[in-house]
């Protein structure tokens, strides 16, 4: 008997060994396919992303320029006549008053030269008064022919030139005065002093030496040079008799602290440049506020105006045009096209596009687009206090137009005491 199983139950093992695979390869490839078709059943949870509400508020528009303080007032000290100083009367970086003594010249030459010339003033009337009463003695006798004409009229002459002498010496008295009054230098203006430039015992020449520098300090003026075009679409209304209000920074400062008023508009338009030249004015109590010193100035329209605002980082580029992705009721992103104003701090005025209430994606378009889905997560409009800012101008720009006086409401008040007037009879 053979130990070898025979040739057909080995086929029939081998033949059962696959039927046996082939069933575990079908069960494995139905449980995959329904894993599958559970994956595919389930929808992707949409990202969430943080969106704002756009916020009325009203606005004007706030141009800012950079400019120098200047003095109304500044004046180079110059003796007005020649000598030797004998002392300087004034403390470095003082304040002083108009008519304060500065610098002392040796007065003793100007002295002299006034004693000189009232003498000479003295002899000239002796000899003038001597004159007159030869010349009264000579119309006497000229009438008893006791002299004759040609002397009575030399002695007339002689008293009108002595006149002339006398009016001449007088005068050379009075310049000689004003010379010793000169030789004391003292203040043309209330300002602040600079150092002096020249000290005691050096000679200075009148009209050329500077003895220091004066500039006037109570205010300061800052002149800026506006486009016309930005004038005539913001201030073509304003006249200098308004006052608009003009904020200040100085250098390294992070608000604009210091607060004063337009008051000059030039006469004319630079044909050059096309620019405006307009001046405003600040009370300089704040020492910090110094002639020459570097400064942004911003001044706003007269106009308050209804603008919807929104961070600055939520605007989208598209070519030539500005947009914003909106979040609609479904949580879906749209494109909306907008027109924005000016800015204020990291916040952009929408003119035209928005409304208030709308949600905006607070991150811009960067990494979003139109029609994705997303989760909205509502936060507070970031502004680095820029809208307290910004309602504190509007408020004092509204407070300072109900301040103005109004020539209409003028016209109108009299009008209407005079009717008052005449309904009484006449009677005030």
């Amino acid at each position: 008997m053979s130990r070898h199983p025979s040739r057909p139950a080995r086929l029939s093992r081998i033949a059962s060994s696959l039927l046996l695979t082939l069933g575990g390869l079908l069960a494995l490839s139905a449980c995959s396919e329904g894993d599958d078709e559970a994956a595919a059943g389930a929808q992707p949870t949409p990202p969430t992303m943080e969106v704002v509400a756009a916020k009325a508020q009203p606005v004007a528009a706030w141009h800012t320029y950079t400019t120098r303080l200047e003095s109304p007032q500044s004046v180079q000290l110059r003796p007005r006549v020649s000598g030797e100083i004998e002392e300087v009367l004034f403390t470095e970086g003082s304040q002083v008053s108009a008519g304060t003594p500065l610098v002392r010249l040796d007065q003793r030459p100007f002295k002299a030269e006034v004693d000189r010339l009232e003498a000479e003033v003295a002899r000239v009337k002796a000899e003038l008064a001597n004159a007159r009463s030869e010349s009264g003695r000579a119309a006497s006798l000229v009438k008893r022919n006791l002299i004759s004409r040609e002397e009575a009229d030399s002695r007339s002459t002689s008293v009108s030139g002595l006149n002339a002498q006398l009016k001449a010496a007088i005068a050379q008295l009075e310049r000689a005065r004003l010379d010793l009054d000169y030789a004391t230098v003292r203040a043309p203006i209330d300002g602040r002093l600079s150092n002096a430039r020249i000290t005691r015992g050096n000679t200075v020449q009148a009209g050329q030496s500077v003895l220091t520098t004066l500039v006037e300090t109570r205010q300061l003026d800052a002149y800026i040079d506006i486009s016309e075009l930005t004038w005539n679409q913001d201030f073509a209304d304003v006249s200098a008799e308004d006052h608009l209000p003009v904020e200040l920074q100085l250098a390294g400062q992070q608000d604009f602290p210091f607060q004063g008023e337009l008051d000059f508009i030039d006469n004319s338009v630079d044909i050059d440049t096309g620019t405006l030249r307009i001046g405003a004015t600040f009370t300089a109590e704040d020492p910090a506020l110094r002639p020459g010193a570097f400064a942004r100035l911003r001044i706003a329209s007269p106009e308050i105006r209804d603008a919807v605002l929104i961070p600055e980082r939520a605007i989208g580029t598209d070519l030539d045009r500005q947009f914003v992705l909106v979040i609609g009721e479904d949580d879906t992103l749209a494109y909306r096209g907008i027109t924005t104003g000016p800015r204020f701090g990291p916040l952009r005025a929408v003119t035209d596009g928005l409304a208030a209430g709308d949600r905006v994606l607070a991150a811009g378009p960067a990494k979003a687009g139109p029609g994705m889905p997303i989760t909205p997560k509502l936060v507070e409009m970031s502004d680095d206090g820029a809208l307290k800012a910004l309602a504190e101008r509007v408020a004092r720009l509204t407070q300072h137009q109900k301040d103005q006086p109004s020539h209409d409401n003028d016209q109108d008040a009299a009008a209407l005491a005079e009717a008052d007037r005449q309904a009484a009879g006449g009677r005030t």
